[in-house]
C-alpha cells in the first residue's frame, strides 16, 4: 500500500481504498500554500506541439506539462504506478555516475563510445540527488512549509492575456456550480450508499474550497498571486530548431506589452523569469551535443538558463505505461472540461521520471533563487527607504514640498479606462514582495510588509481589502508563531471585518465612465474568497472550542450575502455541520472520544447479544442504556454541540434531495442515524427525517426500473 499523500486526499474519488484513512486539521493550509504557488507558464512551437500530439496523444506541451503541477517532491504521478516488479528504472542512487530514472535497455542501441555522454547528460549532481532525497516526503504530513514546494503551469502569457475580461472573477459561481454537479454525478457512479462517506465528504468540500480560492487563468489587478513567475519556452531539438527559434520567441515574450492589445498595466515581463526547455531524443548524441552547446550559447548570447529534456524516449511492447491523474489545482474551466472527457491520458514511466528531475532543477536551481533574489532587492530598494525615521512622518511633512497631486498620479489609467497602480508603482511592488514572501512561506515577513503596506492604501479601498484580508491571513498561517485567543480578538478577526466592510463597499460602487454606470459586482468573488479561506484558516486551529465560532459566523455570511449556486450553497450548510461536530471543549474531550468508542463498543455487542435468547438480550439491554445513561451527562453540560451538527446536516440532507442528489442524501442520513436513533421523535412520520427516509427508499426501488 502507497503512503497516502496530499494529492490521494484531493482526489479521493479516485483512491477509495483510502477512504478510512485519517487528514490532518491543518490540511486547509496546505491548500492555501497550492492555491498560491508560483505559476508556470508553458509557451512552444506548433511544430513542438504537433510531435507530442503524435507520440503522446497530448494536444500540446501545455496539456502534458500541467499534469504534474502540484506538489513537486511528492511526485505523484510516479507514485500511481504500484507494480514495484515490474518497474526496471533506477530509482536510489548510490554514486554520481548512475543514471537517473533511465533504463539502460533504451541506450542499448546507442554505441558504447555514446553512451557515455548521454549518461554524462542525463546525470544528475550530488547536491540535486541529495536536495531531492531530502524533500522527498509526504506533503500531506509535512511540518515545515517550506519542505514542500508547489508549483501550477499556465497558458502561455499571451493567450492569458487575449482572453483576459476586466470584469473577471477570481472564479465564477455558475462555473463553479457545474462543476461540482458533474462531479457529483461522477460520485454517484463510483460510489455507493455503502461507501465510507467522512473522508470522502471532506475531500469534495476541499475539492470545493480549492477551485473557490484559486484561478490560474486570472490576473488580479490588486494581488500577484496567479501572476506567471516562470516562462518555460520550450524547443523541439529532433525537429531541428535551432537558437534563432529560441531567440525570436524571447523577443516575442519580452515584447508583448508592445504587441498584446490592452495588455495590463500592473503586468511586468522584467519580473517574469523566462527559461528555454529543450525536449530532445536521448539516444541521439548528435541532439545531446547540440542542447549542451544551445545551452552554452543561450546563457552567453541572451543572459537566458535552461534545462533539457528528453522527451522523445523510443518505446516499445514493454514500456511501462502510466495513466495519468488530473491536477489538484487548475482553472475551472478546464475542471469542467475534464470531467466531461472519458479519454485518459498515459505516458511512459520513464519519462514521468524525467520530467520530475526537469521540475526539480527548474524549482530549487531557478524559480526560488529568482524569487529570493527579487524579493531581497525589493527589500532593500523599496522596503527599506519606508522604514526610514521620517518617512510617513506627519510633523515632517509640514516641512517637505510635496505635490499634492502626487498620491492621484500613482494610478495610471489603462486602455479601458480602469484606473490601477502600474508595476512599476511602489505600491505594487510592494504588494509583490508581500505576496511572493507568501508564496515562499515567509510568513512574518509577508505580515509586516502587508501592514506597512496597508497605510499607504487607505484612500484606494479595493487594494485596501485585499492587503488587510492577507495581513490577517498571515497571522492566521503563524506570522506570529502561536495564535492566541487575545490576537484573534485584537487582532485577526478586526483585520478581516475591516477587509469585508471595504469589499462589501467596494463591490456596490459604481464606476461613471463615457455618461454610462458601471457595476463593480465582479469583486463579490473576492469577498467570498476572504469569508471561505478565513472560516477554513480558524477550523484549522487546535483549539476549535474558541475559533470554531468564527468560522461558524463566516459560513453564515456567505450564505446570507453571496449568491453561490445550490449545490454550492449545500457545500457551506454541510460545512457549519462539521464546524458543529468541531465544537468540543477541549477540557474534555478525550472523555467525550473515549465515551464514544465506548458506545461503539456496546453497540456491537448489543447486536451480537441480539442473536441470543430474548431473555438475555433484555438483560444486555438494560447494561448497555445504563451505561449510555451515565456517560450523556458529559454531552448534557453543553460541552460539546453533537446535536445541533445533526440538526444541520439533516437540513443539508433535505436540500440534496430537492437537487435529486440521493447518493448525497444518503450519506447524511448515515451521518446523523446515530443521533437520532434512541429519540421517539425521529420515528414520526410528519417530520423531516422519516420523509427522507421514505423519500430514498422509493428512489432506491425505482432504480432497478430505470436501469
Amino acid at each position: 500500500m502507497n503512503t497516502f499523500t496530499y494529492e490521494h486526499y484531493m482526489n479521493l474519488l479516485f483512491h477509495l481504498d483510502y477512504c478510512k484513512e485519517n487528514v490532518i486539521p491543518e490540511i486547509s493550509r496546505r491548500i492555501l500554500l497550492h492555491a498560491i504557488s508560483p505559476v508556470i507558464t508553458v509557451t512552444s512551437t506548433p511544430d513542438l506541439d504537433q510531435h507530442i500530439s503524435e507520440v503522446y496523444n497530448v494536444d500540446s506541451l501545455y496539456m502534458m506539462l500541467r499534469y504534474f503541477g502540484g506538489c513537486v517532491s511528492d511526485r505523484d504521478q510516479v507514485n500511481e504506478h504500484t507494480n514495484s516488479t515490474a518497474t526496471k528504472h533506477v530509482e536510489t542512487i548510490s554514486d554520481q555516475n548512475t543514471v537517473v530514472n533511465t533504463n539502460m535497455s533504451d541506450l542499448e542501441k546507442v554505441e558504447p563510445s555514446n553512451i557515455s555522454n548521454a549518461t554524462s547528460h542525463l546525470a544528475v549532481s550530488s547536491n540535486t540527488r541529495q536536495r531531492r532525497n531530502r524533500s522527498r516526503s509526504n506533503s500531506l504530513f509535512q511540518r515545515d512549509p517550506t519542505q514542500s514546494q508547489y508549483i501550477r503551469f499556465t497558458k502561455p502569457l499571451a493567450d492569458i492575456l487575449n482572453t483576459r475580461d476586466t470584469n473577471d472573477m477570481l472564479f465564477d459561481y455558475h462555473s463553479l456550480e457545474i462543476f461540482l454537479e458533474n462531479y457529483l454525478k461522477m460520485i454517484e457512479k463510483q460510489t455507493t450508499d455503502k461507501t465510507p462517506d467522512r473522508l470522502l465528504k471532506k475531500s469534495l468540500y476541499h475539492t470545493f474550497f480549492s477551485l473557490a480560492i484559486s484561478s490560474t487563468t486570472s490576473l488580479s489587478p490588486y494581488e500577484s498571486f496567479n501572476h506567471p513567475i516562470v516562462s518555460l519556452i520550450a524547443l523541439d531539438i529532433s525537429k531541428g530548431q535551432t537558437y534563432e527559434h529560441g531567440r525570436d520567441l524571447l523577443i516575442n515574450f519580452k515584447n508583448l506589452h508592445r504587441t498584446v492589445e490592452n495588455f495590463p498595466v500592473f503586468i511586468n515581463t522584467n519580473d517574469i523569469l523566462p527559461v528555454f526547455l529543450l525536449c530532445f531524443d536521448p539516444t541521439s548524441p548528435e541532439q545531446i551535443e547540440q542542447c549542451e552547446a544551445l545551452s552554452k550559447q543561450f546563457k552567453k548570447q541572451l543572459f537566458v538558463e535552461t534545462v533539457s529534456l528528453p522527451l522523445w524516449i523510443p518505446q516499445n511492447e514493454s514500456t511501462i505505461q502510466v495513466k495519468l491523474h488530473q491536477p489538484v489545482m487548475s482553472s475551472l474551466d478546464e475542471m469542467i472540461y475534464f470531467t466531461q472527457q472519458e479519454d485518459n491520458t498515459e505516458l511512459p514511466l520513464k519519462l514521468l521520471d524525467s520530467i520530475y528531475d526537469i521540475l526539480d532543477e527548474l524549482v530549487h536551481d531557478l524559480l526560488l533563487p529568482f524569487m529570493h533574489r527579487k524579493i531581497s532587492f525589493w527589500e532593500e530598494s523599496v522596503m527599506q527607504p519606508r522604514r526610514s525615521l521620517f518617512h510617513g512622518s506627519k510633523w515632517m511633512k509640514k516641512f517637505i514640498s510635496k505635490n499634492t497631486h502626487q498620491q492621484n498620479n500613482t494610478l495610471v489609467k489603462d486602455a479601458n479606462g480602469n484606473m490601477y497602480f502600474a508595476s512599476s508603482s511602489t505600491e505594487f511592488l510592494l504588494r509583490k514582495l508581500a505576496d511572493w514572501s507568501m508564496m515562499t512561506s515567509s510568513f512574518k515577513n509577508a505580515y509586516n510588509t502587508y501592514e506597512s503596506l496597508s497605510h499607504e492604501l487607505e484612500n484606494y479601498p479595493k487594494y485596501m481589502a485585499t492587503c488587510l484580508e492577507w495581513e490577517a491571513i498571515t497571522l492566521l498561517m503563524g506570522a506570529q508563531s502561536i495564535v492566541t485567543v487575545k490576537m484573534i480578538k485584537n487582532d485577526i478577526v478586526p483585520l478581516l471585518d475591516n477587509a469585508l466592510d471595504t469589499y462589501d463597499m467596494s463591490s456596490m460602487r459604481v464606476q461613471k465612465r463615457d455618461g454610462t454606470v458601471q457595476a463593480t459586482e465582479p469583486f463579490r468573488s473576492y469577498e467570498t474568497r476572504c469569508m471561505i479561506l478565513a472560516s477554513e484558516l480558524f477550523l484549522s486551529l487546535s483549539d476549535t472550542w474558541t475559533s470554531t465560532p468564527y468560522a461558524i459566523e463566516y459560513l453564515e455570511l456567505i450564505l446570507s450575502e453571496c449568491k453561490l449556486g445550490p449545490c454550492s450553497q449545500i457545500m457551506i450548510w454541510e460545512r457549519l455541520s462539521d464546524c458543529y461536530s468541531l465544537r468540543l471543549d477541549p477540557r474534555i474531550k478525550h472523555k467525550v472520544e473515549n465515551d464514544s468508542n465506548r458506545k461503539n463498543k456496546l453497540k456491537l455487542q448489543r447486536n451480537e447479544e441480539k442473536k441470543n435468547d430474548e431473555t438475555s438480550n433484555n438483560d444486555n439491554k438494560k447494561v448497555f442504556e445504563h451505561e449510555e445513561n451515565s456517560n450523556y451527562d458529559l454531552v448534557a453540560q453543553g460541552l460539546t454541540r453533537k446535536r445541533k451538527a445533526a440538526f444541520f446536516r439533516l437540513l443539508a440532507a433535505k436540500k440534496w434531495a430537492d437537487q435529486k442528489q440521493w447518493r448525497q442524501v444518503a450519506w447524511c442520513l448515515n451521518d446523523v442515524e446515530d443521533e437520532y436513533a434512541h429519540l421517539a421523535l425521529a420515528t414520526r412520520k410528519n417530520l423531516m427525517l422519516y420523509r427522507l427516509k421514505e423519500d430514498l427508499t422509493d428512489h432506491e426501488l425505482k432504480q432497478p426500473e430505470t436501469a
